[in-house]
């Protein structure tokens, strides 16, 4: 994880001692303000790590703040959005050192594909892939000069699968997958590491109309080998993984998180 960083563990930090331990880093999370980005938010707080949170949202945001400040990680927020390439590379420029980031800001936007206007596409894919991409770039940029990185980008199962009425997010997630991959090649030499998460289905706020249709439910249910949905605080600990140096030697790769389902459908 680079050489000559200190190492003094925070009380209550499980990984201290370990490869998976973050102490000393700093991490950035986009969409952190709820979900899957504020439950990986947490995790890597508790495995040491500072932490960056950027989100649209500002209330929200510092409520998540809030209750992470308790567990005596350093959190500062900034109140971003992804799509504005201008403010990105401000709030990039005024954070200092960033070891990692974590691309989840995403919107859904889904809809019948003979329906779904223009501006929805759009907006999907300037906050799903191209934010993703310049939240990269500038990010990288200061990686590249320590010769040491790790970027996570939040994909999803609908990237690998072709699901009913998700011609926008499918599409842009099946992007990011390659531009993972395209990214681990360029930025290698830099030492900067480019990996993907895909979860499946959890409960989250995106989620909540799909969970209110119990026939829905039912019929997504027989479909998953493990017959329960992912709750967001199972994608902490992998995020943690792929955040620390245990993971060194993986780039280029998305690891997905679906009990299953993409397996059988």
């Amino acid at each position: 994880m680079g050489a000559g960083r200190p190492h003094n563990p925070p009380a209550g930090n499980p990984f201290a001692g370990t490869p998976f331990d973050l102490t000393g880093r700093t991490v950035l999370v986009t969409g952190a303000s709820r979900g899957l980005g504020a439950a990986m938010a947490r995790a890597v707080a508790g495995a040491g790590a500072s932490l960056l949170l950027w989100a649209r949202d500002a209330r929200a945001l510092e409520r998540q703040a809030a209750s992470l400040k308790t567990a005596r990680r350093r959190v500062r927020c900034q109140r971003v959005d992804v799509t504005d390439t201008v403010a990105v590379r401000r709030a990039v420029r005024t954070a200092g050192r960033i070891d990692v980031l974590i691309n989840n800001a995403g919107i859904w936007g889904g809809g019948a594909a003979l329906r779904l206007p223009r501006p929805t596409w759009e907006r999907v894919f300037a906050t799903d892939l191209t934010g993703a991409f310049f939240v990269s770039q500038a990010v990288a940029a200061g990686m590249a000069r320590r010769r040491y990185g790790k970027i996570i980008n939040i994909a999803s199962t609908a990237g690998l699968m072709a699901l009913p009425s998700s011609a926008a997010y499918g599409t842009a997630k099946a992007a990011l997958l390659h531009l993972t991959r395209i990214l681990a090649v360029d930025w290698g030499p830099y030492g900067i590491r480019v990996t993907g998460i895909a979860p499946g289905v959890f409960r989250t706020d995106m989620t909540r109309e799909m969970y209110a249709d119990r026939r829905w439910m039912r019929r997504r249910l027989a479909e998953i080998p493990l017959r329960r949905f992912g709750e967001p605080a199972e994608l902490g600990p992998l995020a943690v993984f792929l955040a620390s140096r245990a993971s060194d030697h993986i780039t280029g790769q998305t690891i997905v998180i679906d009990g299953g389902a993409s397996l059988t459908t």
